[in-house]
């Protein structure tokens, strides 16, 4: 049998044949590995939403816990004042103890009551100290910083010891007799900030962020 030759032009058309359906194939393949950008974008949001629960929980907790609170329920009366030496003058009489014939600025803010009352920790802290004042009987020392501490006078029952790290809110005591006082329950609050006193009644319902 008589061999047949191809012709010249024929091989050169196959390879180029060939070699464009390689390329297109490798363009049409390397499709489905490229990301648009939509799809990338999704991915970051749904990692964004992933982390947004806890960051929204951990704010919410570090809000909440911010605020310095009352020391007292509902039941007990502040009865008088901080001394302000910066007040008027009918402001600055009523901040005054009577004690042992002398008028005794107010150091804190004093509250009163003709039935048993419970006294509570203002923000979380450490007790560094329970001592007894002569005036009021004894009284717990709560550290929340290096720069803020807190004084509570008046207490009996007292349910914390040197050393206990409470949380906010935490029952100290209640508040006891005091004879000077018209043997009411009266419980004294003082507060240091930097070794100065502060009105407590300025100082509760603010955020423990502005005394750190």
């Amino acid at each position: 049998m008589k061999k047949r030759k191809l012709k010249g032009f024929v091989l050169p058309t196959i390879y180029f044949i060939i070699t464009v359906s390689i390329f297109v194939g490798v363009m049409l393949l390397g499709q489905n590995f490229i990301f648009e950008p939509s799809d990338y974008d999704y991915g970051v949001e749904t990692l964004k939403e992933d982390d947004k629960p806890s960051e929204s929980v951990i704010n919410e907790e570090e809000n909440i816990n911010s605020d310095i609170i009352s020391p007292v329920t509902n039941n007990a009366n502040l009865s008088i004042h901080f001394y302000d030496k910066d007040d008027s003058t009918e402001v600055q009489q009523n901040s005054l103890i009577y004690y042992a014939n002398t008028y005794i600025p107010n150091t804190g803010t004093l509250y009163t009551s003709d039935t048993d009352f419970e006294v509570k920790n203002v923000f979380q802290g450490k007790v560094i100290e329970i001592l007894d004042d002569e005036f009021f009987g004894q009284c717990i020392v709560i550290e929340h910083n290096n720069n803020l501490r807190t004084y509570y006078y008046g207490l009996k029952d007292i349910e914390v010891a040197v050393g206990d790290e409470l949380s906010t809110g935490a029952i100290l005591g209640m508040a006891n007799n005091n004879t000077i006082l018209n043997n009411q329950k009266t419980f004294l609050i003082e507060v240091y900030y930097n070794n100065e006193l502060l009105n407590p009644e300025k100082f509760i319902g603010t955020k423990i962020t502005n005394y750190n």
